[in-house]
């Protein structure tokens, strides 16, 4: 009872003092402390204010970026990267007036998905009921113009504005440059535009002469890159590990640094183990280590191909669309690029066959597609398209080539002959009718040896073996077979590589950037999840073969180059392609050779001048 008592009265003390007005500089004094400690934890800040639920890591993030002048975090999907970059810009916005942040981003569509899915719809109408009361009050406002959105917060001044990296934005100022997926950002624009931007915040205490030019109130703007992996050559790549080495060794400037794998958001469940065998079924090798396992991919150490070689021929922004039965049969217009007059096109081919096949990476068939322009004795040479067929499937990849050559419309067929490849060649010389499509629309007749000897790689008694093997007497002459030998493959890589650093070979630009570019397309918002991965798939590819090469290693012998793959790796593309690519030389060559001929001067013309 005594105990009671005593609890009823100390509960009675307490709600007494609560009812007594504070005095103004004990609350001034309080505000002061409050303020200073959510500004050393904006984590904190975040979570017991803004009453939003953070994961470890998250909180770890929030902190790091809180502290540091320059932070860098390099994280998988699923990471909550977004999230946490709209969240920390809130937070700086209602801790520090007048802040001005700027969030740089690809185009001015992902800009407003990320203003409008995370901060707008998410953290003010969601997840923060303190947040919510300022967004329904006009404490927060938001607008979204055609070449800039923005972030208002009328009652202390600050502003968050996000709008594209580009040259157009020189001219603004800000306390805190955010660069959200960076690796899709220019280096030299972030130099030379953003981070121009960068002044201190002008805090209305600094202009009481008591603070007045005293350098320990003067906050240095801060800089935040946020990306996922991608690969080792790339600029973000070197400035990360600058930021690391930069947090062991600088004594002055606060860096800090953050990485994240699938794993770590599967262990708090942003992601689940189902997501993990989906990606890793689903994705291509590369992607799959990039995007998931956060593995930045670099080059062989004695590469003989680099990523710089294929960056700069990666210029090729739409695929060769293969159509389907019902585009042939509705005549569809799939806006494939029309074949010029001096163009010539082939198809460059890797056999894979499963009973030759060892591992699972290997059990793919190859086909890809090059286009040969010829215009005042250049060639230029563009890869318009690559897939892949499954080794176990023998017909479909007769029936896919068949196919490719008619509607890709083809002049040569450039087919390895390693791996079965003879037996797909016998089965290419015959007829066959095409199981969907009427006499009409289908050419039935085989394929045999070109004609052109001198486009011709393997010895001529091979040559007879072959067109005496064909079983259509009117099977088009259009094969040209590879043999590789250690004289020609040498050959053939380094034709490969003088057309890669001279620019003369264009690949597909990578699938992030084919991906991005389409999602601002009308027809990305009406195309099944199916149908955009198909579109997708060749620039995919791509990234693969180049993924190929740039691991292979290269080893001298006798002045020929031999290049090998990893032990888990593949080059069954670049070969592939390499192949394609010298034939496209020998093309050169021959109409070199003709248009030299056809300036000749026929002194035999000129023998009435004699009389």
């Amino acid at each position: 009872m005594e105990l009671l008592e005593k609890l009823i009265k100390e509960r009675k003390q307490k709600e007494e003092k609560r009812k007594k007005p504070i005095d103004p500089e004990v609350k001034k004094k309080r505000l002061k402390s409050w303020t200073s400690f959510y500004r050393r934890n904006i984590n904190l800040y975040a979570s017991h204010r803004l009453q939003i639920k953070l994961h470890p890591f998250q909180h770890i993030m929030l902190y790091l970026m809180g502290v540091s002048q320059v932070f860098f975090a390099i994280c998988s999907r699923g990471a909550s990267k977004s999230f946490l970059v709209a969240l920390y810009g809130i937070c700086k916005a209602l801790l520090n007036p007048y802040s001005e942040i700027h969030i740089t981003a690809t185009t001015i569509n992902q800009a407003k998905k990320m203003v409008k899915n995370k901060m707008e719809n998410e953290l003010c109408k969601k997840l923060s009921p303190i947040l919510k009361y300022f967004y329904e009050n006009g404490m927060i406002k938001f607008s979204y113009g055609k070449d800039e959105i923005r972030v208002d917060f009328p009652f202390n001044g600050s502003t968050i504005w996000v709008d594209p990296a580009d040259e157009q934005s020189r001219g603004g100022r800000s306390t805190l440059n955010i660069y959200e997926e960076c690796r899709l950002l220019k280096k030299g624009t972030i130099d030379s535009v953003f981070e121009k931007m960068a002044h201190p915040r002008q805090a209305m205490f600094m202009n009481d002469p008591k603070y007045s030019g005293d350098e320990r109130w003067i906050e240095e703007c801060q800089s935040v890159y946020i990306t996922s992996a991608r690969f080792k050559n790339e600029w973000f790549w070197n400035t990360f590990k600058t930021v690391v080495t930069e947090f062991f060794n600088n004594k002055r400037i606060a860096y800090n640094f953050f990485a994240s794998d699938i794993f770590l958001s599967i262990a708090y469940g942003l992601k689940t183990k189902a997501d993990y065998y989906k990606a890793r079924k689903t994705s291509s090798e590369s992607d799959f280590q990039m995007e998931d396992l956060n593995i930045m991919i670099g080059e062989a150490e004695n590469a003989f191909f680099t990523r710089d070689m294929f960056k700069k021929n990666q210029v090729v922004k739409k695929a060769w669309t293969y159509p389907t039965i019902e585009d042939i049969v509705n005549s569809t217009n799939l806006k494939n690029r029309e074949k010029q007059n001096n163009e010539y096109r082939l198809l460059w081919i890797d056999y894979a066959f499963s009973n030759t096949t060892s591992q699972e990476e290997n059990d793919n068939s190859v086909i890809g597609c090059l286009s040969l322009i010829y215009e005042d004795g250049k060639m230029k040479r563009l890869n318009d398209f690559i897939t892949t067929h499954s080794a176990s499937d023998s017909f479909g990849m007769e029936q896919k080539i068949r196919e490719m050559f008619w509607w890709y419309k083809c002049d040569y067929i450039v087919l390895d002959l390693r791996n079965g490849g003879e037996l797909a060649y016998n089965n290419l010389t015959k007829e066959w009718k095409h199981p969907q499509l009427s006499d009409n629309q289908w050419n039935p007749h085989g394929f045999t040896v070109c004609n052109e000897m001198d486009l011709q790689v393997v010895p001529q008694n091979k040559i007879d073996d072959l067109k005496s093997r064909t079983v259509d007497q009117q099977a088009i002459p259009c094969i040209i077979p590879i043999v590789g030998t250690a004289e020609l493959n040498s050959t053939m890589w380094l034709d490969l590589q003088s057309r890669l650093r001279n620019e003369e070979i264009s690949v597909l630009i990578e699938d992030i950037d084919f991906e991005r570019n389409f999602e601002e397309t009308k027809e990305y918002y009406t195309l099944s999840i199916e149908d955009k991965a198909i579109i997708r798939l060749p620039f995919v590819q791509s990234m693969e073969l180049i993924k190929e090469a740039t691991n292979l290693s290269q080893e001298w012998r006798e002045g020929k180059v031999k290049l090998s793959e990893p032990r888990s790796g593949t080059k069954d593309r670049i070969v592939a392609l390499s192949y394609g690519n010298y034939i496209g030389t020998l093309i050169q060559n021959k109409l070199d050779k003709n248009n030299n001929s056809s300036n000749d001067i026929d002194l035999s013309e000129w023998e009435w001048l004699k009389g």
